[in-house]
């Protein structure tokens, strides 16, 4: 099922296929790149997406075969993003990056083509990135006289480490898929025509395992990139000892059967 705005050729769209919901970057016009409206879509979508508890898995991906996202729409920069009107654009920007970064089931990105600045920084956001083999990164606002927002760089520097993050905010340059690999960037590099169908197979082992326990790793291991073993996480492994979701994957296997996972 898609969910969209007909009216509108610039938007976040979202596509239900049972327990996985696609959140979409639609704005084929601009390479899929971001402008303030679509920003502020962005935790409603995500609500909406997150309103249903059958929800396991979130694939983010850019519409059409041409671009990931190709970072904010710039056109919008001398209006939007200059004095006071500054910002308020951050602040939706960032507001749809806590939207994001609030899943709480699995996130995957699929990404093909252009991924930079904007596009990137909602990219980091996914708990596994694949990427496909025309896939690009940049992160470029050194071309643009901006500064990376810090929330987007911590989350670079996690994943690629300071030398190399320096490296890509110091020259702007554009990486192609097989070094955005080596560098730690993307997790799984695949052939574009097998993008869609590796995300979705990945997105079908999440559903079939138990949520409660995917859900107690995902906080257990975002608590520890910051050194601090929170009362959420500690929350959710302890559940996880008590939840019919655990009788049910001992009873499973002591019947040599498949479980049966409910999230419960």
């Amino acid at each position: 099922m898609s969910i969209c705005n007909p009216d509108r050729v610039a938007q976040i769209r979202i596509e239900l296929s049972g327990p996985t919901a696609t959140l979409i970057i639609d704005n084929p016009g601009r390479r899929n790149a971001m402008n303030s409206a679509m920003y502020r879509e962005v935790p409603g979508a995500v609500e909406q997406i997150m309103s249903d508890p059958d929800i396991r898995c979130v694939i983010l991906k850019g519409s059409g075969t041409e671009a990931f996202g190709a970072g904010s729409d710039i056109s919008e920069f001398p209006e939007r993003r200059t004095g006071d009107k500054a910002g308020h654009y951050d602040s939706s920007e960032q507001l749809a990056w806590n939207a994001i970064e609030s899943i709480p089931v699995p996130v995957v990105a699929s990404i093909h083509g252009p991924c930079m600045g904007g596009g990137l920084a909602i990219a980091l956001l996914a708990d596994i990135r694949f990427a496909s083999d025309d896939a690009l990164f940049s992160v470029p606002p050194a071309r643009l006289g901006l500064a990376y927002p810090r929330s987007a760089t911590a989350r670079l520097v996690h994943l690629v480490g300071p030398s190399a993050a320096k490296l890509l905010l110091f020259t702007a340059r554009v990486v192609d898929s097989t070094e955005a690999h080596r560098m730690g960037l993307v997790d799984v590099l695949t052939e574009k025509d097998d993008l869609d169908a590796q995300t979705a197979t990945l997105a079908d082992q999440i559903g079939g395992l138990s949520p409660l326990s995917i859900r107690a790793g995902k906080l257990t291991v975002d608590s520890l990139l910051h050194d601090n073993l929170d009362a959420a996480a500690a929350a959710a492994a302890s559940r996880c000892y008590s939840s019919a979701d655990f009788r049910e994957g001992v009873q499973a296997f002591m019947d040599k059967r498949r479980p049966i996972f409910e999230g419960r």
